[in-house]
């Protein structure tokens, strides 16, 4: 699937929820009785979803902090000697190059978890840890959707 194809099944899926939440609240403050009940039904359950998804928010937080990414850290290796092995197949050494630098970094951040662990951290080692954790998955996710073309 093409990243324009994506883009505009996106769009399509966006303008459906637009329109659903345009009819939910027209029905909430125009509709029957039976469709303002509905309406408040679902903006509560949307609500409860809300507040969920806080809580996992939070509790994936705990989990850094107890040092449940270490695991992570290592999974990202092994991906990046399959994104390695798919560079070479394709002869591709920009590609390859890139890897490797990928996993300097990842390397990098690894060496960092084990010098001082997560929960040994200051609030701004992790912020800082967790800006570069992002940005890798960022510069991998690009490097692997360029990898997806070539193929």
């Amino acid at each position: 699937m093409s990243l324009d194809s994506k883009l505009y099944d996106m769009s399509i899926i966006k303008w459906l929820v637009y329109l659903l939440v345009a009819v939910l609240v027209y029905n909430l403050f125009f509709g029957t009785e039976e469709e303002k009940a509905q309406s408040k039904e679902i903006f509560s359950k949307v609500g409860e979803l809300g507040r969920e998804a806080w809580g996992i928010l939070r509790s994936e937080k705990q989990k850094f902090d107890q040092g449940k990414y270490d695991e992570a850290v290592t999974k990202v290796g092994q991906l990046y000697q399959r994104l390695n092995t798919t560079a070479r197949q394709l002869n591709d050494n920009r590609a390859v190059q890139r890897v490797a630098a990928l996993e300097q970094q990842r390397q990098e951040i690894e060496q960092q978890l084990r010098q001082r662990p997560a929960e040994e951290m200051s609030p701004a080692q992790k912020s800082q840890l967790l800006s570069d954790w992002a940005a890798l998955m960022r510069q991998t996710e690009q490097l692997m959707k360029e990898m997806e073309q070539q193929q």
